[in-house]
């Protein structure tokens, strides 16, 4: 099952390009992803009795909250950096964000560090740095996207440590569906404040959102929480790492996506680092979701 998850959560780089192939913008494409996810996540959530009201209104507004300003810039520069960088390169650049995370934690809460995660650190920024130097010369005209990237895993951690102890004692597929309905609000607002705001009228690109709010979201989610349980913290932190592999495969078959052979030693440099750090503090780094 947390296989599984790892999965569907891998596809979502790859989807987003397919929906910006099948016309529809990036600000679209969150807005309606969102709106769907955050339907399906509630319902979900009523159908396993995890009622909104037992939180209080205090405690679902900082949700909202944290959805609205903390996951959509996330999900905002994670979207904005595909339309420019490859669906695989973008998934790794992102997967620096267990090591933010234990620098941050690090910082705010005085979390030790000990000798093998800050060993895991180094390689995954050095990763990091064979990620980006393998672009070459793409790396002028792809500047702007870059730095969409890279701020994408930082906002990720921030959005973390912001919203450790919220929702520590808030159950996931509700609380997920409040985020979700936050993330929904800014990115709906977006559209209308810009006067873009249109429905899709291609059916490939209603099935494409469809998709992106179930596979990701609704599924990614439930699968990962249902395996929890069955292989237990430490093991299904290990095996989220798969996520990232899912994404390169996905977007070398579907997209043809390659990277330099720089890029894959940097690759495995990220993915070492992480499975590194999920051994170190596993219950604190859940799987990338933008």
């Amino acid at each position: 099952m947390v296989l599984a998850s790892a999965a569907c959560f891998g596809t979502l780089p790859v989807l987003a390009k397919l929906a910006y192939a099948s016309g529809l913008s990036a600000t679209q494409t969150l807005a309606f992803r969102f709106v769907l996810g955050a339907a399906g996540l509630l319902a979900l959530a009523g159908v396993l009795r995890q009622d909104p009201r037992r939180l209080g209104l205090r405690r679902a507004l900082q949700l909202v909250a944290l959805g609205m300003f903390g996951y959509a810039a996330t999900s905002g520069t994670f979207f904005l950096a595909l339309l420019r960088l490859p669906a695989s390169l973008t998934e790794l650049i992102a997967y620096i964000y267990p090591s933010l995370v234990a620098i941050g934690a690090l910082v705010f809460f005085r979390r030790r560090i000990g000798p093998r995660q800050a060993a895991a650190l180094v390689v995954s920024f050095m990763g990091l740095s064979l990620l980006v130097g393998g672009l070459g010369a793409e790396a002028g005209t792809g500047g702007p996207a870059l730095l969409l990237a890279v701020a994408s895993p930082v906002l990720y951690a921030c959005y973390m440590l912001a919203g450790e102890r919220l929702m520590r004692a808030t159950p996931v597929i509700l609380g997920s569906g409040l985020v979700h309905t936050g993330a929904a609000v800014t990115f709906v607002a977006s559209l209308a404040i810009t006067g873009s705001f249109r429905l899709p009228t291609r059916p490939a690109s209603w099935a494409l959102l469809v998709v992106l709010a179930i596979v990701p979201s609704m599924l990614g989610i439930s699968l990962f929480l249902a395996g929890l349980p069955r292989v237990g913290a430490a093991q299904a932190a290990l095996l989220s790492t798969f996520e990232p592999i899912v994404t390169v495969a996905l977007a070398v078959s579907l997209l043809g996506d390659r990277l330099a052979p720089l890029q894959v030693v940097g690759a495995a440099a990220v993915i070492a680092a992480v499975v590194v750090v999920q051994l170190r503090r596993p219950a604190t780094v859940p799987p990338m979701q933008p």
